[in-house]
C-alpha cells in the first residue's frame, strides 16, 4: 500500500514540475540597434494557396453610370416667377430646341457699329455766345482812366509803338468772362480770336481781358471760339 501511495505522490510532482514549466514567461527579444534598413524580397515571392492575383496591367473597363437627374415636367405652368422679379417662360420641348441651328443672322440683331463711332467720343462743349465789344486804348491818360473802373493787373505798354486791346461785355454778364486767345493781321485786318469762359470767375484777379498789340491803323474783327 505504502509503495502505491510513493509512486502516486511521485507521479504528481513529475507532472507539477512539467506544467511549471509550460507556464515561464518567454524571454523577451531586445531589439538591435543598426543603421541598415531591412528590405523585403518580392522578386521570388509566391502568392499563398487558393489566391488568385489580379493582373493591374490589363485593359480597364468602362463603367458606364447612368445619370441620376431627371427632367421636370412643368405642363400647365405659363411662366415662372423668380424671386427678383424676373420672368421665364418653360420649355416646352428642349431635345428639338437643342437640335435647332442658332441664327445670328443681320435680320434679327442690328449691325455692329464700326471702329469709327466707336472710337469718336460724343462732343459735349457747346458755344457760349455773349455780347462783346472791343476797347482800344492809345493814350497814358486813357490807360489811367481805364484802370480806374477795372481791377488786377494790367500789362505796361509804350504807347509811341503800342495800344492795349480790353474786351468788355455789353451784357449782364462781367467783363472777366472772356479770354483773348490771339491777335493776327489776316486780309488787312487785325482779327481777334477770343473765347467765353464762365468757369473759375471769383479766382481771376483782372475784371477785363487786355493784351498788347502794336499800333496799327487797322479794322478789328472780333471771332469767338471754344
Amino acid at each position: 500500500m505504502l509503495v502505491v501511495v510513493f509512486f502516486a505522490g511521485a507521479a504528481t510532482m513529475r507532472l507539477w514540475d512539467v506544467l511549471q514549466k509550460n507556464r515561464r514567461p518567454v524571454a523577451e527579444v531586445q531589439p538591435v540597434e543598426t543603421e541598415s534598413v531591412l528590405l523585403l524580397d518580392m522578386k521570388n515571392a509566391q502568392a499563398p494557396q487558393d489566391v488568385s492575383e489580379v493582373d493591374s496591367e490589363g485593359e480597364t473597363k468602362e463603367i458606364t453610370v447612368p445619370s441620376q437627374l431627371t427632367k421636370l415636367e412643368l405642363s400647365g405652368v405659363e411662366k415662372i416667377i423668380s424671386r427678383s422679379g424676373a420672368e421665364f417662360a418653360p420649355q416646352e420641348n428642349t431635345d428639338n430646341a437643342d437640335k435647332e441651328p442658332i441664327n445670328v443672322g443681320t435680320d434679327s440683331y442690328p449691325p455692329a457699329p464700326t471702329a469709327a463711332a466707336e472710337t469718336a467720343p460724343a462732343s459735349k462743349i457747346s458755344l457760349i455766345e455773349a455780347p462783346v465789344q472791343p476797347l482800344l486804348i492809345t493814350s497814358t491818360e486813357e490807360y489811367r482812366t481805364f484802370k480806374r473802373r477795372a481791377r488786377g493787373n494790367y500789362p505796361e505798354a509804350n504807347f509811341a509803338t503800342q495800344q492795349v486791346l480790353v474786351l468788355e461785355s455789353t451784357s449782364n454778364l462781367p467783363d472777366k468772362v472772356f479770354e483773348i486767345d490771339s491777335v493776327r493781321e489776316e486780309d488787312g485786318k487785325l482779327v481777334v480770336r477770343y473765347r467765353v469762359n464762365v468757369f473759375g470767375l471769383d479766382k481771376k484777379t483782372n475784371t477785363h481781358a487786355a493784351v498788347v498789340i502794336s499800333k496799327r491803323d487797322l479794322p478789328l474783327e472780333l471771332k469767338q471760339i471754344i
